[in-house]
């Protein structure tokens, strides 16, 4: 009783964390103006979990019976909305079935997985005009990158065969395509970063978060930025040099989940390595391009 108690509060607290962003966004509207808010959100979340708790572990069909009923309760009273206001969206008829399908999880699956649901749902809602700008400064060339980007790794990378296919076994398809992925994860990582915050602190923010992937490919990645970019090579040698200083970071890292007594060991030579390529790409970027 404790746990599906439990369970239910999830589901509500779900619903409300999606209501919140909702009647925050809708908060000018006047009462009665708007098609889901606060509440509706929060009682579909626990609408969710309390059909599921009814129908139990077979309840299936109660739950998409109850999501059909909400989507369809939700869709007239949007389109009422959208005739008074003049402003047609779908968004909150799908937050209100992601709040009802959230809270239904919580208490037919992981009530975990349904926080993480909830918050990257709300998060999603909240961002609507940073995401939409980004949308609209998106290049065709850009859209294209990301979406060749996207086919290496979501199609291609897959269906590799994970072994090696020569006499020296040096040649394993997944890995070496893999490395292509990382170049082109950190080029494109770099790209957009120095659009937001400029070219130096950009290749720094590409340099860290490539040197917790792979530094080689960062330095790969790096390397043909300087053949396209010759000035910038000194802030690229600096990038490389960042990238190899959290590489070392990550091996203790790595090596204490394994064996602690040998990440201790590791500890003093990694850090003095790190320091060094901290301190040397600190001073490559000061100089200017």
């Amino acid at each position: 009783m404790i746990e599906i108690l439990g369970r239910l509060l999830v589901s509500l607290a779900v619903g409300l964390l999606i209501g919140l962003e909702r009647g925050w966004r809708s908060r000018d509207a006047p009462e009665g103006g708007r098609a889901a808010g606060l509440r509706t959100l929060g009682l579909a979340g626990l609408l969710g979990g309390v059909l599921a708790v009814i129908g139990g572990a077979s309840g299936v069909l109660l739950v998409a019976f109850g999501l059909l009923a909400l989507a369809l309760v939700l869709t007239v009273f949007q389109v009422l909305e959208a005739r008074a206001t003049g402003n047609a969206s779908a968004t909150g008829v799908v937050a209100g079935l992601l709040a009802f399908g959230f809270g239904a999880l919580a208490v037919l699956g992981d009530p975990v997985l349904a926080i993480a649901g909830g918050v990257s749902t709300t998060v999603i809602l909240a961002f609507k005009q940073p995401l939409h700008a980004g949308v609209r400064a998106l290049s065709w060339p850009e859209l294209r990158a990301l979406l060749v980007l996207l086919v290496m790794t979501a199609l291609v990378l897959p269906i590799l065969p994970d072994r090696t296919l020569d006499p020296w076994a040096a040649l394993n398809p997944r890995r070496i395509w893999l490395l292509a992925v990382l170049i082109a994860g950190v080029s494109f990582v770099g790209y957009f970063a120095m659009r937001l915050v400029g070219r130096r602190g950009g290749l720094m923010m590409a340099a860290l978060a490539g040197g917790l992937a792979s530094s080689t490919a960062t330095t790969l990645s790096f390397a043909r930025l300087v053949r396209q970019q010759p000035p910038l090579c000194g802030w690229l040698a600096a990038g490389t040099l960042f990238a190899s200083g959290m590489m070392g970071l990550r091996v203790v890292v790595v090596a204490a989940a394994v064996d602690r007594s040998f990440a201790v060991q590791l500890l003093g030579p990694m850090a003095a390595f790190a320091a060094a390529s901290f301190l040397a790409g600190g001073v490559l970027l000061t100089r200017r391009p």
